[in-house]
């Protein structure tokens, strides 16, 4: 098997000039935070440094800054994380200096309805930094918790206008492992950003990761944002964050190995060489990572690794994230020889591990944040990374010019960039998504009520013409409050109207989503451990019971056979001959398209078409009905998989039979 052998240098941060209370001596990058944020030149800070660097431990500076100083008003600030598992991290890592922290997620509100809106403020205004989730302030800024839900006929939340109250309350933002985000979530960002901009000039943004988005750092320039980059330099001496790495780069090939448990496991056993070397670690008293790309070969390694090694193992993925457990971090990694894991490795915690077998990730991103996970301020470390034959054919070419036995950080960096092919950041998509969201903050205010938020949208209304988009979804939706007055059927059939007005409802209710519909239920392991996950990927890769009646599924193994597949879904989000329309089902090809496409746009169009034939005899005013197609053909370009809500999922022996009130 074909593979290749570098070696990087240990990681050390030199310190910076600064000294803060008493012996503190900053790294370079902390000093923008201990400052007074309020006097900061530039609206938006972009903060690169690796893994490792003490980012979570600066986001409190701004506070510290102001206490030190004596200021009669002290600063707060929000962090923004992808995961609650991140957010839980984070709050650990602040209170440890003596800041007053609230995690606001959907666990940690506790109350409902009309009360839960209010709850969120109350939380934020009770603490020097929040940590919260991205999902949760779309949720808020599209005004979920003011437009009425079902049964409801009219919400008031008392002291809380609406997302102005909330920015009204911050003096800085940071949006930590923005990297992950993608083009229709960074431009939900760029628009909360501009919206607060233009009523709270006061607030500072910070974006900060190890890998930054050049593409949006671009976007905001264009948009005539100036925001300052600063890079954290690297040398060979100061606080070691990463020791001397050797890394194995394994060519797997599509055919055979195709993965890394490929390249681990023959016949269902560890190869013996590879049990050879995770034995002689156990018993250095050396840890050991393994991260896969799929939850699926994570646990089933686990399986393996249990029936053939006297070992400690644990599994840490997004499906144990949701488990009841009482015990500390620290201890189960204090007490676990193997942790199996999956790209939830990619954020928040830290592995105190020297050896590491990976699968490379799909992209450079995914790459350059696992391997930050491992080696963390130890001398050396050991990985084996197994990665596909076109990257390993770059990364040979391109190592193969540099002619160094060892490399610096930034030239392994380098060197990455160059092997992998990163996944396509579709600019153009971004102005039209910020128009869009524009649209959809702009009108759920509208919605619910009109007169209070008059004079808040007329401060928002130079946006508009800055994103032509949002005028599509303006003259839409004005057409379709045409056809919900149309009480005597002028324009259209009552059927074919209902129709349209549900399809119009779940596309603008997809705009509360800050990601992708997914159907959670209850998962029960064999054990009697609890959890929660994704029920299309459980019916897809596991070995279950289902329980329809109580949303349960029990889960018995992880082994090659599956019971019931998911095959396709049902959703009212495309109009199409049948409604709610099916996507996959008895159309694999379709299906797969859906499952591993970002965009469906075309998706849409298709169905789009058969809606038109089969629909357009019910329409009574022929040229409402080709005005009304032609704006509705022109939102294909935001036709993200985040439009689709799952009604039903279809498996194997039929379907779900979901409703609307646990979606």
């Amino acid at each position: 098997m074909e593979s290749l052998k570098l070696k990087v240098s240990k990681k050390c941060l030199p310190f910076g000039d600064k000294v803060v209370r008493g012996n503190l001596r900053l790294h370079k990058f902390q000093e923008i935070f201990y400052s007074d944020v309020s006097e900061l030149k530039n609206d938006v800070y972009f903060i690169v440094a690796p893994t490792g660097a003490g980012k979570t431990f600066s986001f409190v500076f701004p506070i510290l800054y102001a206490k030190d100083n004596n200021y009669l008003t002290s600063k707060r600030g929000l962090i923004v994380v992808p995961t609650n598992a991140l957010a839980e991290d984070i709050e650990k890592t602040l209170k440890e200096q003596g800041i007053k922290v609230e995690v606001i997620t959907g666990k940690t509100l506790t109350k409902k309805g009309k009360e839960r809106g209010e709850e969120l403020i109350e939380k934020l205004k009770n603490c020097e930094i929040a940590v919260t989730n991205p999902d949760i302030l779309n949720y808020m800024i599209n005004s979920g918790y003011h437009l009425p839900r079902k049964n409801e006929k009219f919400r008031h939340l008392k002291g809380f206008s609406d997302w102005l109250e909330f920015f009204n309350a911050l003096d800085y933002v940071i949006f930590d492992e923005y990297h992950l985000y993608d083009e229709e979530q960074i431009a939900n960002i760029l628009i909360w950003f501009l919206m607060t901009k233009e009523v709270f000039r006061q607030i500072k943004w910070f974006f900060v990761s190890a890998t930054p988005e050049e593409n949006l750092i671009e976007f905001l320039y264009e948009n005539g944002i100036i925001p300052e980059v600063i890079e954290q330099p690297l040398s060979s001496e100061g606080r070691v964050i990463q020791g001397e790495m050797e890394i194995e780069f394994i060519k797997i090939s599509k055919r055979i190995e195709r993965s890394l448990f490929g390249y681990l496991v023959e016949d269902g056993k560890l190869k013996e060489n590879i049990r050879d070397i995770i034995e002689k670690a156990i018993s250095n008293n050396e840890k050991i990572l393994i991260i896969f790309n799929s939850l699926r070969d994570a646990m089933k390694m686990k399986y393996i690794i249990e029936n053939e090694i006297d070992a400690e193992v644990w599994v840490n993925t997004g499906l144990q994230t949701r488990e009841k457990s009482e015990e500390d971090l620290n201890e189960i990694l204090n007490r676990t020889d193997i942790i199996i894991t999956t790209s939830k490795a990619e954020v928040g915690v830290n592995y105190p591990v020297s050896l590491c077998f990976m699968d490379s990730g799909l992209y450079f991103r995914n790459f350059m944040q696992r391997i930050g996970r491992v080696g963390r301020g130890m001398e050396k470390c050991k990985i084996y990374c197994v990665i596909i034959n076109k990257t390993y054919n770059n990364l040979k070419k391109h190592f193969n010019e540099i002619k160094k036995e060892e490399l610096d950080y930034y030239e392994f960096v380098n060197l990455m960039k160059k092997a992998f092919e990163d996944r396509e950041f579709k600019k153009d998509k971004v102005p039209k998504f910020c128009g869009a969201v524009l649209w959809s903050v702009l009108n759920s205010m509208k919605e619910y009520n009109e007169k209070l938020t008059y004079q808040r949208r007329k401060i928002l209304e130079n946006l508009k013409d800055k994103f032509p988009y949002y005028w599509v979804l303006h003259h839409l939706n004005e057409k379709i409050k045409e056809i919900e007055e149309d009480e005597n059927e002028n324009i259209v059939d009552e059927e074919v109207r209902d129709e349209l007005l549900k399809w119009w409802d779940t596309f603008k209710n997809s705009f509360k989503r800050f990601r992708g519909d997914s159907v959670i239920w209850k998962v029960i392991y064999e054990d009697g451990r609890e959890t929660e996950y994704d029920l299309l990927w459980i019916l897809d890769n596991a070995f279950v019971e289902v329980d329809k009646e109580n949303r349960t599924v029990i889960i018995k193994d992880f082994r090659e056979k599956r019971e019931c597949i998911v095959r396709g879904i049902l959703t009212f989000s495309l109009l199409d001959r049948e409604f709610p329309s099916t996507i996959g089902g008895s159309d694999i090809g379709e299906w797969f398209k859906f499952l591993y496409s970002d965009y469906i746009g075309d998706l849409f169009l298709q169905k789009l078409e058969s809606w038109k034939i089969s629909k357009g005899k019910y329409f009574e005013d022929e040229n409402f009905f080709e005005e009304f197609v032609k704006e509705v053909e022109s939102l294909s370009p935001i036709y993200s998989k985040k439009r689709i809500e799952i009604y039903d999922l279809l498996v194997d022996y039929g379907g779900i039979s979901l409703d609307d009130e646990i979606l």
